[in-house]
């Protein structure tokens, strides 16, 4: 945990000189001895991410296993190429084809008409 400190120290916006939290007003968390127990979100959404590997190890010693999304069809972790993508390469061709097959018959029966 002492590199998550420093990682903090270096990178967090909010981090003060003095080892204190600007938005909480208090002893940064990663400096606490009960850091195991409470999160940060700025810290884990803004800092960490710039260190994979470092990030790999926070959340392990966490219990997360991984910090990817979920695919919205299949459920299974993927590695979004957007912020918008909701499913996994080998699903998102599935959903697009359902789609375009329910487009089509739409489109068929009011051409029909």
């Amino acid at each position: 945990m002492n590199e998550i400190l420093k990682l903090a120290q270096n990178g967090c916006a909010n981090y003060g000189g003095d080892g204190r939290c600007l938005v909480t007003d208090r002893t940064c968390l990663y400096g606490s001895p009960n850091a195991d127990i409470r999160r940060c979100s700025w810290f884990e959404t803004s800092v960490l991410p710039a260190e994979p590997a470092i990030e790999a190890r926070y959340h392990a010693s966490r219990g997360q296993v991984d910090n990817k999304p979920r695919c919205e069809h299949c459920g299974n972790p993927f590695e979004r190429k957007s912020n918008r993508q909701k499913y996994c390469v080998e699903c998102a061709v599935e959903i697009r084809k359902q789609k375009q097959r329910k487009y089509n018959r739409e489109y068929r029966t009011k051409r029909a008409l």
